[in-house]
């Protein structure tokens, strides 16, 4: 199951990880398996990412089905990603209407691990801290805010994700406890220096983290800081970004790809996944 708001860098990482596993440019943990039907819609989106183009998130109310099947070859199991690429403002329009589509319903219920997605790009939610509430008080000059005026849509990011994981557990969804494997993407943005994604998480979102920690709906949680994109890159109609052709150099181009986090390869991004499978190995 993949889960994140607008723009966490859900279907970036889809177009790079159908790159890596189908042109097996590089050895991964988890390889292509068989596919059957229509699968153009990672064609086209890992066709864009190939080129250096940015790929383009999905509008709202537009639903993409992704299924990519992957191998381990050394055990001969195999594990299915499948999800609907389900626009970001959806999760966002359910935070604030409450609503959601049916297929997400059936999504949750049959899902038995969580790929969860925040950007490294988005800038830190605006907070009011408790000092801030105090400085308020002392100050006449401070506009006295509206208690029965307020819009969801502009909740802090980790307070809508932990609303929304907790009303995962509820009816009609219902889910079942799972493994979560949270993906920070465009990990390339972070500061110089930092390879500790999980400590990131504490000290950017320390709710989220929290929450993520503690919850009795969450077996265990591991933490990847992911750029799949490796750059600045721009809309194909927009015409080239400032690293496009920086990255066009990196060849093979499942080299672009970067990821740290537990028991991982450097361009490896099938490793969460292999974890999330029960299928990485003892150390």
């Amino acid at each position: 199951m993949v889960f994140g708001i607008q723009e966490s860098g859900k279907t970036t990482f889809a177009a790079a990880l159908w790159h890596l596993v189908d042109s097996e440019e590089i050895p991964t943990a988890l390889i292509k398996g068989k596919h059957v039907g229509d699968f153009s819609y990672l064609q086209e989106i890992s066709g864009s990412w190939a080129e250096g183009y940015e790929v383009e998130r999905t509008k709202l109310q537009q639903l993409e089905p992704i299924r990519v099947n992957l191998l381990h070859a050394a055990s001969n199991n195999e594990m299915t990603l499948e999800f609907d690429d389900l626009s970001g403002e959806t999760l966002e329009q359910a935070f604030a209407t409450r609503y959601c589509p049916e297929t997400f319903v059936e999504i949750v219920k049959s899902a038995e691990g969580m790929l969860l997605f925040l950007s490294a790009n988005r800038k830190n939610d605006d907070a009011v801290t408790i000092l801030d509430v105090f400085d308020a008080e002392e100050d006449a000059a401070q506009p006295v805010a509206d208690p029965n005026h307020w819009e969801p849509k502009k909740a802090p990011l980790q307070v809508q994700l932990v609303d929304l994981l907790q009303c995962l557990q509820r009816p009609p969804f219902e889910a079942r406890p799972m493994k979560v494997a949270l993906v920070v993407s465009a990990w390339d943005l972070v500061p110089e220096g930092t390879t500790d994604a999980e400590k990131w998480l504490q000290d950017r979102y320390p709710l989220l983290s929290q929450y993520l920690n503690n919850a009795e709906s969450i077996l265990d949680l591991r933490v990847y800081g992911v750029s799949a994109q490796g750059g600045r890159l721009s809309k194909k109609k927009d015409g080239p970004g400032p690293d496009r052709e920086e990255l066009l150099a990196i060849v093979p181009a499942s080299k672009r790809i970067r990821i740290v986090g537990p028991e991982v390869a450097e361009h490896d991004i099938t490793r969460p996944l292999l974890w999330l499978a029960d299928l990485e190995s003892p150390v």
